[in-house]
């Protein structure tokens, strides 16, 4: 019998993408409701925002930080790019009986001005985009804050690495093994992965690769974007400032003034 293999190039709204993510990877990639809800404690204590006001949920997932938001009293506007991760955060949200609006969009598509009193990107993962393209997204969520709105963010994705040979390693899951295959070229992330599905005699093949951004170069994307008062960390909740490769988390701030 003849193996069916299909090629898959990673993006967030793929729905293969979709489907590998909530079947294998949820927990860790989403978090529980119940971290959730104790990060958006930290997000609102380092933000200084207090409701009524409204928040901005940039790629929210599940939708559990924005139902967090809005259990607190904030009038919530969340978007993600994948619909079935859409699908749950309206589902989830209706589960809390909470008021969330949930857009299935881009970064690219958000067009709000001056309605926001603060915006939250947890795991941002930039690495699909240009530096450009991120500067833009930021200038997008500049605009949609009010003046002296707080702008926070956990970043993800690929942390920055120097150029590497590529590194094998093998995993097994429920129904499959995984077998990956990972590298740098000092500028982007490679990452293939080969899902093998022996019963059903077929192979998923995800092909990934992801521009590598650290504090270093974010920050000066958000000053292009019009941000103040820019503060990296750690991680939300650490007082320790941001190391120059790895996952880090930061508040800045937009002043008055009309928008770009």
């Amino acid at each position: 019998m003849k193996t069916a293999v299909s090629e898959v190039k990673w993006a967030w709204d793929h729905p293969v993408v979709q489907e590998l993510l909530l079947k294998y990877y949820r927990t860790r990639i989403f978090s529980t409701p119940e971290e959730a809800d104790a990060l958006v404690r930290q997000v609102l204590s380092l933000a200084g925002t207090e409701p009524p006001g409204a928040a901005l949920d940039v790629g929210c997932g599940l939708g559990y930080h924005a139902a967090a938001f809005a259990k607190r009293g904030f009038k919530v506007f969340a978007f993600d790019p994948g619909d079935q991760f859409v699908a749950h955060a309206r589902q989830y949200a209706l589960e809390c009986k909470v008021d969330v609006e949930v857009a299935r969009m881009h970064c690219r598509d958000l067009e709000h001005a001056t309605r926001f009193s603060m915006a939250w990107a947890g795991a941002y993962c930039p690495g699909q985009l240009t530096p450009d393209e991120v500067e833009a997204d930021f200038r997008r969520i500049w605009r949609a804050l009010m003046p002296g709105g707080i702008f926070v963010s956990s970043v993800a994705g690929k942390s920055k690495a120097p150029p590497s040979e590529k590194a094998k390693s093998w995993s097994e899951l429920e129904d499959c093994y995984v077998l990956t295959e990972k590298w740098s070229d000092g500028t982007h992330a490679h990452e293939h992965c080969a899902f093998v599905y022996p019963d059903s005699n077929r192979v998923v093949k995800v092909h990934e690769v992801d521009r590598m951004y650290g504090s270093k170069e974010i920050v000066p994307l958000l000053e292009q974007a019009g941000f103040v008062d820019i503060t990296t960390y750690r991680q939300i909740g650490a007082n320790e400032p941001a190391g120059p490769g790895g996952y880090f988390a930061f508040r800045c701030a937009k002043q008055g003034g009309s928008s770009k």
